[in-house]
């Protein structure tokens, strides 16, 4: 078994108990943060949960990587769609990630997007997005044309006017952001300058301490929430809001790619 673990970082207890399971042993911290050691595959898994928002996410990777050195980081969860025909309970595998506050705002009210910036070995590095490991991406698009999808419960909303289809896996660009964005105007703009498939509150943060330690990275995501279709409910107390199945198909995904099912 290799010594450095693979690490599995999560925002929520909602997304972490399908990856780790309900009677789950903490079995200490990492920064303060809830430590979960399991094998997966042969592979020693440690699976962490960050906490939500984008500090949260960064801070708890860099504790990561400064106390387990892991071989790679993994990150699931959910995220809210950027796309009308990206449906509940749909996956996305991002083969990139973008943070999407990062810009300046002109004096005409225009917007000027500015991507990452931080350094590797002393060398300024500046990126509209990063790139998630190619062979990760490789190994989870094997999975994903393999295994069949766990269906969207029936007693749970889908969209209206939309007949129920199988659920999909779609490959490219989640967005990053303390943003949760409802109107359909931004999604159509972040959509056109981005190329996004959806939006989360950690994955950019992570990959961007992954990319300054030189950690491979992938994350998956699943889809919680479509705006286009309906309004989450946020002033109200979330009441549409699926919370036994937010992160439930990205976990499984992700567990396939660990144990290597192919």
């Amino acid at each position: 078994m290799p010594t450095h673990p693979i690490t599995v970082i999560v925002a929520m207890d909602a997304e972490l108990v399908h990856l780790v399971g309900d009677l789950a042993t903490r079995t200490g911290d990492v920064g303060g943060r809830p430590r979960f050691d399991l094998v997966i595959g042969g592979l020693k898994i440690v699976a962490v949960r960050s906490g939500m928002g984008m500090l949260n996410a960064a801070s708890t990777t860099e504790r990561v990587v400064a106390e387990l050195a892991p071989a790679a980081i993994l990150n699931l969860g959910c995220a809210g769609a950027h796309r009308v025909d990206i449906l509940p309970g749909d996956v996305v595998l991002a083969d990139r990630v973008v943070y999407h506050a990062a810009m300046n705002i002109l004096r005409d009210g225009s917007e000027r997007h500015t991507g990452f910036g931080y350094e590797v070995a002393g060398e300024s590095m500046q990126s509209a997005d990063l790139a998630s490991a190619p062979d990760l991406v490789a190994a989870a698009r094997t999975v994903a044309e393999r295994h069949e999808i766990q269906p969207w419960p029936k007693d749970l909303a889908w969209p209206a006017g939309i007949d129920r289809r199988p659920l999909r896996v779609h490959a490219g660009t989640v967005a990053s952001a303390d943003i949760w964005t409802q109107d359909v105007r931004r999604l159509a703009v972040l959509t056109e300058r981005h190329g996004s498939l959806c939006e989360d509150m950690e994955a950019a943060a992570i990959a961007q301490v992954c990319a300054l330690h030189g950690i491979p990275f992938l994350t998956v995501k699943d889809i919680s929430n479509n705006e286009f279709h309906a309004a989450t409910d946020l002033a109200g107390g979330f009441t549409e809001f699926p919370p036994a199945e937010v992160g439930k198909r990205a976990a499984a995904l992700v567990v396939r790619v660990l144990d290597g099912s192919r």
